[in-house]
């Protein structure tokens, strides 16, 4: 069935059309008053003369009216008496007016009368003559009794006459004023027939958009109010039945153009249906199987309001698509366009889903289970706390068997999805929620559970979208690692998603629950290679591990700097090395990733080669070299320049970079590149770096002049000398047995010869030999060194010893120890230093003082008894002879 909605054009209320035919009325009246009386100065044309009928007696008051014999007219009233202007004479005497000169019998006007401007006038009743020559009535007064007032039944207002009756301005009495849609009528504002009074204004409730069926009900904007009720229903528009499902055709080709759609910005032609369903549900309509590119729509037809609207259906799908949830007796209108233009034939395909369910299934207990349906005519019954509202949804209870993980997932399934986890029954605590799981439109979660414990699980759609689904679930097991083998090849790039992976590998640089993607590298060559996740979206985390995810940890950065969030490890790996890749997140995030992995291939090691002479120095650039031998101190990353070097003879063979233009770090290695480290030294002094290593002669080495971190490079020099040896482990400086006594030297030229117990690791030290003179305890510290000591004392004359006692930093840096030794007996101080630090060791040893035979000597309280009677070996001669350190010990008193 066709219908024509009203069309929208200029219209005028009932109420307008009665107010202008007001005005027209008003206007022929004057009009009509003007041609019938072409009399003036206040006189009216009364068969055929002009005649005054304020004062006529045969007009008085109005054409015909004669007063009866022996009566006048006064102010267009008869009264009692004769007219005292008859007798007068003449045709003007007529209305109490007398022609100049007539009045009287000598020609002046009668007493009644008076002369104004040569005429004989009553000024009782003259309305241009009232009460006094040229005082003249406003138009419509009358003058009685000498005083100008409005004629019986008109009320002065406003210094005018009005009849109160139906004057719109004065209606019943002055100043109260009509609306301009109101009439007056005996006195009393009302409206016209066919108009209600809403508040004050008569209203077409058949029509008004303001009170459209009723005062005060007002159409929403952009609808229109027709036979008193509002809609948006403009133009031509068919019906639709209320049957499911159905299909109609048609065709937009030449259709109207009333409906702009919002989901298209240019629309077409377009074609219109009426659908008012007999139940509330959800609606799905489509445009499946339409020969041009269409766009759909569905309003609300009393409100105007766009409740749903597609363009495509997908990126590939020109046809249009749309569910609306609509109440039972809401007219809709359903409007089919084309995008852009297009028109043609279409095909509308209208279906009603089922009433909202949840759950919809109970899953059991046993796994994995995998379920699957089409969700296109379900109802709506949870809007998933990381979706949107209005699409359909399946719900499953699931109780976990025991303790443990689950996972959940959509993979398989023909629609984007969301996947909600509820914790007891629908509408319960939500446990996890998940949109797009590996950059995809699928979903994926994990949940904890203990065993009994039930949950929900809702497949959604994003964007209210529907379809054929897969719900899998299965018991949580560990993710491969790797999840993904690069092989040997670089330069490569990978890119994924690490939304919906799990949370396994703990970062060693940060802390994090953020999920994590797993690759291996293998080095095809010997080579310095560099993982980064420059291009990521999410803010990573990336560390590289030897052998297996859980191994040695070969690098791990989380910002390559302050104004990036991207990750950067470079490390050294030799030919068939295999790496393990870990892109993690910071700080809990999750998201789309890119790993690139590049390489540089190693240089010979060494790749120079020393003289086997001391002493030497050689010149040299790190610049344009990399860092494939790693430094076991300093910041690692600096490029490295290697030398091979054979000691010529046994000694102790010092290797400095003095005299370098950058912060060098200095290791050596005997035998190879990579092989045990002999000595590493980062600033000794200042930013450059010396490491004295004992040799034998023949002895090969590997010397590496490293940079301080990647940024450290340039150019350096390498002096290589030999030391005389003395003041280490194999030649200890022999202190003898002098006490006390303070020995001074320098670690600066010392190799790395001993280990104390009490540090786990030390650098340069000096060696001495003593021997205790006599029974006693003895201090031996480093107060006044000028660098980070460490002293440890060796029973023996070697280093290899019992140790004795060791201490680090007993008074700030400085170090000191007591060892309580016997007559003779031989010991080895080693005057030890923290890595990377030497400088000028002061030792001092001293004898422990004895102890007081008498703790109150010293609180005598006669103050003529000496606290030293019986002490002190030379009362007379020596008074401090008992305290005197060095007293029986000096080698020479």
């Amino acid at each position: 069935m066709k219908r024509s909605g009203l069309r929208l054009r200029p219209t005028l209320s009932s109420a307008a059309l009665l107010l202008v035919a007001g005005v027209v009325l008003a206007s022929s009246c004057a009009e009509s008053a003007n041609s019938l009386n072409p009399c003036t100065d206040g006189q009216s044309q009364c068969g055929g003369e002009c005649v005054d009928t304020q004062a006529s007696v045969d007009h008085c008051g109005e054409c015909g009216n004669a007063c009866a014999a022996g009566r006048r007219c006064a102010a267009g009233t008869c009264v009692d008496g004769e007219d005292p202007g008859e007798g007068g004479g003449g045709e003007g005497g007529e209305g109490g007016i007398d022609a100049p000169g007539q009045g009287g019998a000598d020609g002046a006007c009668s007493e009644e009368h008076t002369e104004c401007d040569g005429r004989c006038v009553n000024l009782e009743s003259d309305p241009r003559n009232c009460g006094d020559c040229d005082v003249a009535c406003e138009e419509g007064q009358v003058c009685a009794d000498g005083e100008c007032a409005c004629p019986e039944g008109l009320t002065a207002c406003d210094g005018a006459c009005v009849d109160a009756l139906t004057d719109g301005t004065h209606c019943g009495d002055c100043e109260t004023r009509c609306s301009p849609t109101q009439l007056c009528v005996e006195g009393a504002c009302s409206c016209s027939e066919g108009l209600t009074d809403c508040d004050g204004s008569c209203a077409d409730l058949q029509t008004s958009e303001l009170h459209c069926g009723s005062c005060e009900v007002a159409c929403e904007r952009g609808a229109i109010c027709q036979e008193g009720a509002c809609t948006c229903a403009i133009g031509t528009y068919d019906v639709i039945g209320d049957t499911f499902p159905q299909t109609v055709t048609g065709t937009t080709i030449a259709g109207e153009t009333n409906y702009g759609l919002a989901c298209v910005a240019a629309g077409s032609s377009e074609r219109v249906y009426l659908f008012t369903p007999a139940e509330a549900g959800t609606y799905t309509l489509d445009t499946s199987g339409s020969g041009f590119d269409t766009a759909l729509g569905v309003v609300s037809a009393t409100s105007c309001a766009q409740l749903a609207c597609n363009d495509d259906i997908s990126p590939t799908i020109f046809q249009s698509k749309v569910r609306a949830v609509i109440g039972a007796g809401e007219p809709v209108l359903i409007v089919v366009t084309g995008f852009d233009g297009s028109e043609g034939e279409f095909r509308l395909h209208l279906s009603k889903a089922g009433p909202p369910i949840c759950p919809s299934e109970d899953v059991g207990d046993t796994l994995p289970k995998t379920f699957t349906g089409d969700t296109e005519l379900l109802g709506d019954a949870i809007t998933p706390t990381c979706g949107h509202p209005g699409g359909p949804d399946v719900s499953y209870t699931f109780t976990a068997p025991a303790d443990g993980k689950y996972v959940f997932d959509t993979f398989g399934s023909e629609f984007n999805t969301i996947l909600e986890l509820q914790d007891g029954e629908c509408d319960g605590e939500v446990l996890v929620c998940n949109d797009d799981s590996l950059g995809g439109s699928q979903s994926r979660a994990v949940v904890e559970l203990e065993a009994g414990q039930t949950i929900v699980a809702v497949v959604d759609g994003f964007e209210a979208a529907g379809g054929r689904y897969t719900l899998n679930v299965a018991a949580w097991e560990p993710p491969s690692c790797p999840m993904i083998d690069l092989g040997s090849i670089y330069p490569q790039s990978v890119t994924g998603n690490t939304s919906g992976l799990d949370h396994v590998l703990e970062s060693p640089c940060a802390s994090s629950d953020s999920p994590e993607a797993t690759y291996s590298f293998t080095a095809p060559v010997d080579g310095r290679y560099t993982f980064d996740t420059i291009g990521s979206s999410l803010d990573t985390v990336l560390h590289v591990h030897d052998g297996s995810c859980a191994g040695p940890t070969l690098g791990c950065n989380n910002d390559a700097s302050s104004s990036s969030s991207h990750s950067v490890v470079s490390t050294p790996l030799s030919a068939g090395q295999t790496a393990y890749v870990v892109v993690d997140g910071a700080y809990d995030d999750a998201g789309a990733y890119k790993l690139n992995v590049s390489g540089i291939p190693a240089p010979p090691c060494p790749a120079n080669e020393l003289e086997s002479a001391v002493p030497q120095t050689v010149n040299g650039t790190t610049v344009g070299l990399g860092d494939f031998v790693s430094a076991p101190c300093g910041a690692p990353g600096g490029a490295e320049a290697t030398y091979a070097f054979v000691a010529p003879e046994d000694g102790v063979y010092v290797f400095d970079t003095f005299g370098s233009s950058f912060d060098t770090v200095l290791h050596v290695h005997d035998g190879a590149c990579g092989g045990p480290s002999l000595g590493c030294n980062d600033n000794t002094a200042g930013p450059q770096s010396r490491v004295a290593v004992p040799l034998v002669a023949r002895q090969a080495t590997v010397v590496v002049v490293d940079g301080s971190g990647p940024s450290a490079t340039g150019a350096f020099k390498l002096n290589v000398s030999l030391s005389n040896g003395e003041g280490t482990c194999a030649n200890p400086i022999n202190l003898g047995s002098t006490v006390p006594q303070r020995v001074t030297g320098s670690t600066l030229l010392q190799p790395n010869s001993a280990a104390p117990g009490c540090t786990t690791s030390s650098g340069n030290d000096r060696v001495y030999r003593f021997t205790a003179p006599v029974a006693g305890t003895y201090i031996i510290d480093t107060l006044t060194s000028t660098f980070d000591t460490i002293l440890h004392v060796h029973d023996g004359d070697s280093c290899t010893g019992a140790e004795l006692a060791c201490n680090d930093n007993a008074s700030g840096v400085a170090s000191r120890v007591e060892v309580t030794l016997t007559a003779g007996q031989v010991i080895t101080i080693v005057g030890d230093s923290r890595p990377s630090s030497s400088g000028n060791l002061v030792l001092h040893i001293s004898a422990a003082p004895a102890p007081d035979p008498d703790p109150d000597a010293g609180t005598d309280p006669d103050p003529g008894t000496d606290p030293d009677a019986g002490t002190d070996p030379d009362p007379g001669t020596d008074p401090d002879a008992g305290t005197d350190p060095d007293a029986g010990t000096d080698p020479e008193p």
